[in-house]
């Protein structure tokens, strides 16, 4: 029987193998590897939840299982102190090159303790995390894109749901006021239209994979599709959509580009018809993203003005700020408009100087550079990881700090999945085959093997 996971064509005997494990298995206690599968399984399903969590404490639910995963892979020493493989030093330094100069500006122009919690997050992010992605197998890592890919989808298809039903003030007191906003974008589970444009992007690159892998029954993947576009959509975030859907598009192209232009042609079908039947696209969407692209203006595009002056005032302080930062969040202090800079390099070149940037530069170098030479060796996967990592690169011109797990974990899940070296899939044998195979003769020793002389 086909299940989420993986494609029913098996052949017998491995059938049969996998039927004679889960025997043997049953009756045993639950290990503790089996919980670990599971925590972490709950942790990626829902990472890209960032309201399931206690008030303004960036501490969610899905951290909470990661943690749990993370401290049982270190009592069981199973714990991969070396996620980016050879480049592992490289890597830590320079997180450490990051998060130093920050504190030395920190502790010079602004709050020790302020720096202390954003430098637990970011370690949190971009060194546990990875370490512990690192830990398991690939299966184990297929099995997590799934989770994450129907993680996303829930909460595209409960938030668009409630989007038909509810409005702002219904919604604002239970999840907030970022779920659906006051004109009604969908923010989703994440908690931000923008940032919820791009968890659909991620779960879109990734969906890619799950189909090309056999990971995922394909009605099930296309229910999954569909949520995830209508989500970018009702997210009616103008740089979200043109960033996701050209991410998208670029993978396809590389991966088939005949279902590229066929996906093309469909979507363009579809679009003409809706058109044509005379419904109204979703506001929000019609008024920033649909008025932008027809117009040829970003005027139309609803972006927060004040945001380009933030970048403007960014760039005119770095030139103070090249050697000493001002210190973890005290940009907004300093800043005219009392507003952190949406655009996380300039930020990061303000806070904690050049060298900060560069730190995150070398983070950002290293994982382009093991996406690439994935894609030397193996277009078809490196092209998901340079999906992946286009989605999270633009998107750091457009937030401030990028701690939180939603934006790294779907990134070090298609490094660590896509540039592994795959064990080459049985081929499904056919009716004929399997009839012709000669049946497995038992030894004296209780040892079967196939084709012996009886």
């Amino acid at each position: 029987m086909s299940t989420v996971f993986e494609d029913a064509r098996l052949d017998a005997p491995a059938a049969t193998r996998r039927a004679a494990a889960r025997r043997s298995r049953q009756g045993a206690p639950l290990s503790i590897s089996g919980v670990l599968y599971g925590f972490l399984l709950v942790g990626i399903f829902s990472v890209s939840w960032q309201i399931a969590r206690p008030g303004d404490l960036n501490f969610t639910i899905s951290d909470g299982a990661f943690l749990v995963v993370i401290l049982g892979l270190v009592a069981t020493s199973r714990f991969n102190l070396t996620p980016m493989e050879g480049f592992s030093p490289a890597w830590i330094f320079a997180l450490i090159l990051m998060l130093g100069s920050l504190f030395v500006s920190t502790v010079i122009n602004g709050e020790v303790m302020r720096w202390l919690v954003v430098a637990l997050q970011y370690s949190f992010a971009y060194l546990l995390l990875p370490m512990m992605f690192a830990s398991f197998d690939q299966k184990t890592l297929q099995h997590c894109v799934v989770f994450y890919i129907l993680g996303v989808t829930f909460s595209q298809a409960f938030g668009n749901i409630a989007n038909i039903f509810f409005d702002y003030a219904d919604t604002a007191p239970i999840f907030g006021n970022n779920f659906i906003t006051g004109m009604g974008r969908l923010g989703a589970f994440s908690g931000n239209a923008n940032n919820n444009c791009a968890m659909a992007g991620f779960a879109l690159v990734l969906l890619l994979y799950a189909i090309d892998r056999d990971l995922m029954n394909r009605l099930l993947a296309l229910v999954c599709g569909v949520f995830l576009l209508w989500g970018i959509i009702a997210s009616a975030s103008f740089g979200g959509f043109v960033i996701c859907l050209s991410a998208v598009s670029l993978v396809m192209i590389i991966r088939s580009p005949q279902w590229a232009i066929l996906a093309l042609m469909t979507l363009v079908g579809l679009g003409a018809a809706y058109f044509a039947s005379g419904f109204p696209l979703p506001a929000p969407f019609e008024q920033r993203v649909y008025g932008a692209l027809a117009g040829g203006g970003l005027q139309e595009a609803g972006t927060f003005a004040g945001r380009m002056e933030l970048a403007k005032e960014a760039w005119r302080m770095s030139g103070d700020t090249l050697f000493l930062g001002l210190g973890v969040d005290s940009f907004r202090v300093v800043s005219i408009h009392q507003a952190p800079v949406h655009v996380f390099p300039l930020l990061l070149l303000t806070e904690g100087g050049l060298s900060g940037l560069i730190g995150f530069l070398g983070l950002l170098a290293i994982l382009w550079f093991r996406a690439l030479t994935n894609m030397s060796v193996d277009p078809r996967r490196g092209i998901i990881c340079v999906g992946v990592l286009l989605i999270f690169t633009l998107f750091t011109l457009t937030v401030p700090h990028m701690y939180a797990r939603l934006w790294v974990a779907p990134v070090f899940l298609a490094i660590l999945t896509c540039t592994r070296v795959e064990i080459p899939r049985a081929r499904p044998r056919s009716r004929d085959e399997l009839q012709a195979s000669p049946a497995p003769v038992q030894k004296s020793d209780d040892s079967a093997t196939w084709g012996s002389p009886s």
